[in-house]
């Protein structure tokens, strides 16, 4: 048998050159090929496809005006047919509509959501010269994290003296006070700046000079919406507001002040990093005043931002970084750690997860990502329905097709008819889409803790994406099937021989092998993301975390009564005890670092929180070695610590043999106690070593732990007896509740998981319903032939559900180790999870198989129960 040259190479040769030219370049390019065939077939193929792309040139290829062109009135026509086949095959129509519909919207939604994580800082004039300098201090790790947001004072000065290419710098800081006049206060989170916040932000002022605004230590400058919550419609420029700034960070510093209305500003972005409702200047910070004043650095307690100069880039900008680094930080020898500066665009700030007492409200680029993909997997699995069905459709539209050919239509004709129905069904959808996106979208905004919105007009980039997306979807679903079915010749399609042509096409099949596999995938993970969140429900945490009312304490007053308020709590009957501490358990965040020798090398970071007498009692945490503190012994106020088992192990004690042992912080400390272990973070952290110690009158925190009856009436009487003594709004809030901010991210993006792992499925459904409808029409006469035989409904179901249960079973077990891979690598985050475990997978193995088998199964018993001479009628 004569070796064949490769059949595409030659059917694009064909297809493009000139009918002069191409009987003597096919004849030269084959007898070439034979020749060369004879010493290797594979170099043959491959020189014949090169010379036939050499003569892809312009002298060589034919002229294309002959082909008949496309007029509006075509169009027209094609949609008309179109519109008429919709409407005559009704199931059809709603299947693809609603699928592709389901589709969009959960693309539209995501979509949304990622441009505006995506958007974030990017409306500033100067946004690309923004910049912001944070640290790693390598081996100081804090939370999981050596990196730190927060720099010394004087950093900002120093970058504008000694870094040419720095053209301004500012040095700022989080706070929440208390703000108003006369009677009318508000809670309110604002920044204290220096006077240089307006070269580097250039917000809008609406009043005010932005260049003085911030000069003197009682400026103050207030965004239009609190101007107008404090003010009305009265000028704010030159009132008095009466300030009193939050406790914080178990340090009392700046409390009550009066400060004078300097500016008012344009509101932040709601895609602005820097949230704020006012602007105070960094001036009155005694604190910041003191530091910035130092020859030398030791402390870091401000975020520091610059712009660059024109011209400039930031790439030199680290070794300068380096030198004033080693120039001016000096944290003595009791800070072993070796410290380095880096500088990161403004643009990433909302998504930088990793670094320590970070300002702003944070996204997650891990989520983005997973979310984005599903977004284009649930649009995927549409499509697939699409071309499923359509293919399916098409075997009965192949009358039509041989006899629109024998009239003289082209295939581009064909293919451009085909396409245009798929358009006009894809445009069907989308506006469905868009009505159900309008009518989701506020309650996923309020679920994502996000403000977005769906406005064609004003979103720039939204209106053509979309318009894009639609012709992409309905020209890449439809090509498919419409170059399939301009292929088949007349004589082909008249002599019946379509359907066994398009009954197995294995094109078809993967296709459903894919959708069931994605649709497993996002089913495993649900089960594994339920599993892990209920592991975390029921760990054991080492407290008791019931039945605990917490009151966040903003001011110095509150501390200095807590005793005469926890004298007069006791006498309640509903009250069991109360403690008063820096921390609550589930979030010690405060760290220091101890020494059981004066030298540095034998230092360990340690987590520390300063706690009352009755701490261990309220929370039920265990003693295991030692006594906790007490006012029996005195020296306990002054020397006294008590370790958790994980720091006793650090420093190289059992429990028992830490007692009495002493170490260096601020003087001798004497270890009295030790604890077992209790999780002060979230499940995504280990357990680290912690210290308590007796506080010292401040506090962040009053714990009561009260009887559960009458609830609501205990916790009246605490909010009315402490009330008196704050000017503060009075927040309060059940421990477990506390606990579960910890997840509240975390159970936010499961949730968002699963509801579009339900989406998945209902597509997948939807297109099995579809394929399983069409294919019990095919053998409509088969299934008639064989209850007249004698056969069961159940045999015919069984043979009508099989070979879909097998496509399910194939696309099961791709998913599987997709799923585990995927699976593993979320656990990953989690210092504490759940075993991935078989009966996870058969369990979403079940579902899947039992959402199909019932999917087809309402088609196929419909079937099976038909008449049998109505059946044999229907051909």
């Amino acid at each position: 048998m004569k070796t064949q040259p490769p059949k595409r190479a030659l059917k694009f040769l064909r297809w493009f050159c000139h009918e002069d030219y191409l009987e003597e370049i096919e004849g030269d390019l084959i007898e070439i090929f034979e020749i060369q065939a004879e010493d290797s077939q594979k170099k043959a193929n491959w020189n014949f496809t090169w010379s036939v792309i050499r003569y892809f040139r312009p002298e060589f290829i034919k002229s294309f005006q002959t082909i008949p062109l496309i007029n509006s009135g075509m169009y027209k026509n094609y949609l008309k047919i179109a519109w008429r086949n919709l409407l005559k095959q009704k199931q059809y129509a709603f299947i693809n509509i609603s699928g592709l519909a389901v589709g969009l919207t959960c693309f539209l939604l995501i979509f949304l959501y990622v441009q505006h994580e995506l958007s974030y800082d990017q409306f500033y004039s100067n946004t690309d010269k923004i910049y912001r300098v944070y640290q790693q201090q390598s081996g100081n790790e804090y939370l999981g994290s050596d990196y730190f947001a927060v720099t010394p004072a004087g950093l900002a000065s120093a970058l504008k003296a000694e870094i040419p290419e720095v053209a301004q710098a500012t040095s700022l800081e989080e706070q929440t006070a208390l703000l108003g006049r006369e009677e009318s206060y508000f809670y309110e989170t604002g920044l204290r700046a220096d006077t240089h916040f307006f070269d580097v932000f250039p917000f809008k002022m609406v009043r005010g000079n932005p260049y003085t605004a911030l000069n003197q230590a009682k400026s103050l400058v207030l965004t239009e919406s609190l101007a107008q919550k404090i003010f009305g419609n009265i000028d704010p420029i030159g009132k008095s507001i009466t300030y009193k700034k939050e406790q914080k960070f178990m340090i009392a510093n700046i409390q009550e002040q009066t400060l004078t209305v300097t500016g008012v500003m344009v509101d932040p972005p709601v895609n602005s990093s820097l949230k704020f409702s006012y602007l105070a200047s960094i001036l009155a910070n005694t604190r910041y005043v003191e530091d910035v004043e130092k020859e030398t650095w030791d402390s870091n307690n401000y975020h520091t931002f610059f712009t660059l100069a024109d011209h400039t880039t930031p790439l030199g900008l680290p070794d300068k970084l380096s030198i004033i680094h080693e120039k001016y930080v000096d944290y003595g020898e009791s800070f072993p750690y070796e410290g380095s500066y880096y500088v990161q665009p403004l643009t990433d700030l909302h998504l930088e997860t990793h670094l320590n007492f970070d300002i702003g409200l944070k996204g997650n680029p891990r989520y983005i990502q997973i979310f984005s993909l599903i977004a284009w997997l649930v649009l995927f699995l549409a499509c697939i329905n699409y071309v499923n069905l359509a293919l399916a459709r098409s075997i009965k539209r192949a009358g039509e097709v041989s006899l629109r050919k024998v009239v003289g239509a082209s295939r581009f004709q064909l293919i451009t008819q085909f396409i245009s129905e798929s358009i006009l069904i894809t445009v069907l959808a989308f506006l469905l889409a868009l009505g159900l996106t309008d009518l989701i979208l506020p309650v996923f905004s309020s679920f994502l803790e996000r403000t977005l919105s769906l406005n064609l007009l004003e979103n720039k980039l939204l209106l053509p994406g979309l318009l894009g997306l639609v012709l992409g979807v309905g020209i890449l679903s439809g090509s498919y099937p419409a170059f399939l079915m301009s292929s088949l010749s007349p004589a082909t399609a008249l002599k019946g021989n379509v359907d066994r042509k398009f009954s197995n096409i294995s094109f078809q099949r993967w296709l459903m092998v894919g959708q069931y596999a994605a649709s497993v995938i996002l089913i495993i993970g649900s089960v594994v993301i339920y599993q892990q969140f209920q592991f975390i429900q029921n760990k054991e945490l080492g407290y008791n975390k019931n039945h605990i009312v917490t009151f966040l304490v903003k001011d110095e007053v509150l501390s200095e009564q807590y005793k005469t308020l926890k004298n007069e709590w006791l006498r309640h009957p509903q009250v069991v005890l109360a403690t008063a501490s820096t921390s609550l358990p589930a979030n010690i965040t405060s760290q220091t670092i101890i020494t059981d020798k004066a030298v540095t090398k034998n230092a360990l970071i340690i987590y520390q929180s300063l706690v009352d007498y009755d701490y261990a009692e309220v929370f039920g945490i265990k003693l295991i070695a030692g006594r906790f503190f007490s006012q029996d012994y005195k020296t306990d106020a002054e020397e006294a610590i008590v370790l958790n088992e994980t720091a006793a192990k650090a420093l190289g004690w059992s429990p028992e043999e830490a007692i009495g042992k002493q170490f260096i912080r601020d003087g001798k400390e004497t270890i009295v106690g030790v604890v077992q272990d209790f999780h002060m973070h979230s499940l995504h952290s280990p357990i680290a070593p912690l210290m308590l110690q007796l506080n010292n009158g401040l506090i962040s925190y009053i714990s009561v732990k009260i009887n559960p009856n009458n609830l609501q009436e205990t916790i009246m009487m605490l909010e009315t007896t402490i009330k008196p003594y704050t000017s503060y709004p009075i927040e309060y809030q059940f421990l477990d509740n506390n606990i579960e901010e910890l997840y509240r991210t975390d159970r936010l993006w499961g949730k968002m998981f699963s509801f579009f792992t339900l989406l998945s499925i209902l597509i997948a459904a939807l297109g099995l319903f579809g394929m399983a409808a069409f294919r019990v029409k095919q053998r409509t006469k088969e299934i008639g032939i064989r209850k007249t035989l004698g056969a069961s409904v159940n045999s015919i179901v069984s043979l009508l559900s099989q070979d879909f249960l097998k496509l399910v079973l194939l696309g099961y077990m791709i998913a599987i180790p997709i799923a585990w891979y995927a699976m593993q690598q979320w656990l990953a985050d989690y210092a504490y999870q759940v075993e991935l475990s078989w009966w996870m997978f058969a369990l979403a193995g079940l579902f899947a198989m039992t959402v199909a088998l019932l999917t087809i199964s309402s088609q196929s018993i419909k079937a099976a129960c038909s008449n049998p001479v109505k059946c044999l009628r229907s051909e």
